[in-house]
């Protein structure tokens, strides 16, 4: 070993020995330590019960890394985190010093792996959550967590913490964490499914309404009044990719959008769209990176109505992905067409349906300018 390699070696033990240091003196300085995980609603949970913790005037530090990553710090304000790279786990050690420098009695994370594994050692070796959350088990990354639900709660069984207390969202497949936290010695709380049906506005209430009572179950848990949890909560700040819905005007006649890009596996979509009485043409955003997400609304399409049509644009699917995409509809209603030629295309779609009344935006949120998109079809229809 030359003495070059030999002083690499030497930095890197020391960098590790200091790291787990700060680790446990984060741990020993700071009593709730919350890891949020799930398919969907992570962000906006994470929020609301940072909202609750606050107004009960516990000092509390949050992190959520959906659509955009966000520091949310104790007063309320939040801050974007840039990263110089791709996403690591080890930026979960610099949330946990923060937090420590900033005197934080509470941190609340959202996990920000896909992987199973790294999953657990954000939950085992560096939150050490002393509350976890699994919001729901829905079919989405299935090339890393399975393609069936009893595959995906196996891969979120990951994040059950040893000997703590887990809260779990109403949601199929989640036999798998049971049975783990049972072995880790961890008491499981089951939210019950969310009262009322699906808003026939398309809103998000329901869904707001599924991440408020995980959120209550978890600040119940830690013993703050329900009405301070509550009051709190309507103060949190919504998510840059939480679901929002709008009307334009899209070939001379006014259509509600669905902005879904944040909703991104097939069964979160179809319980957000409901029972429609009238057709919808679907921009499916895809990245080279998440092939596989196509193919999993291919095998549960929600364009499911004879009048529905589908445009992919981003990036061109491979030949294999775009066969199964166009095998599971008629070959006339799915097309590709490029970003920049996307708003030309909708406005075609919808000029030669007189029963579409829907846009409906789905897929993958990075890279998809759901603004400038919307400008164009409203330019479009003035012109």
């Amino acid at each position: 070993m030359t003495v070059a390699s030999a002083l690499l070696l030497a930095g890197l033990l020391a960098l590790g020995i200091w790291e787990r240091s700060a680790r446990d003196r984060a741990h020993a300085a700071i009593p709730i330590r919350i890891h949020v995980n799930g398919t969907r609603g992570k962000s906006t949970t994470t929020r609301l019960i940072a909202a609750a913790l606050r107004e009960a005037g516990i000092v509390t530090l949050a992190k959520t890394t959906g659509t955009a990553p966000r520091l949310i710090l104790p007063d309320g304000t939040e801050r974007e985190i840039a990263r110089r790279g791709p996403a690591n786990i080890r930026e979960q050690l610099w949330f946990l010093r923060e937090a420590r420098r900033r005197r934080a009695a509470a941190v609340v994370v959202e996990c920000m792996a896909i992987d199973p594994e790294l999953q657990a050692v954000c939950v085992h070796r560096i939150v050490r959550a002393t509350v976890g959350v699994i919001t729901n088990v829905r079919r989405d990354h299935g090339d890393v967590m399975g393609t069936s639900l009893e595959e995906v709660g196996t891969a979120l069984a990951g994040t059950v913490p040893r000997q703590a207390v887990l809260v779990v969202g109403p949601s199929n497949g989640t036999g798998p964490i049971a049975r783990v936290a049972h072995e880790l010695g961890t008491r499981v709380i089951h939210v019950p499914p969310a009262a009322g049906d699906i808003p026939e506005d398309r809103s998000a209430g329901h869904w707001m309404a599924e991440n408020v009572a995980i959120a209550m179950a978890v600040v119940r848990e830690l013993g703050i009044d329900e009405a301070v949890a509550r009051r709190g909560m309507g103060r949190a700040v919504a998510d840059p990719g939480a679901v929002t819905c709008a009307s334009v005007t899209i070939g001379g006649r006014c259509a509600q959008v669905v902005d879904a890009t944040a909703a991104n596996d097939p069964d979160s979509l179809a319980r957000l769209l409901g029972e429609r009485s009238a057709g919808a043409v679907f921009v499916f955003h895809h990245r080279f990176d998440r092939p596989f997400r196509l193919r999993q609304f291919t095998d549960a399409p929600p364009w499911t109505r004879d009048d529905d049509a589908l445009i992919v644009t981003g990036g061109r699917p491979d030949w294999g992905t775009w066969r199964r995409a166009r095998s599971a509809g008629a070959l006339g209603r799915i097309e590709y067409c490029s970003l920049a030629q996307l708003a030309s295309r909708v406005r075609r779609r919808f000029r030669a349906s007189d029963t579409c009344s829907m846009l409906v935006l789905c897929g993958n949120t990075k890279g998809f300018a759901r603004k400038d998109l919307l400008i164009a079809l409203q330019r479009g229809d003035r012109g």
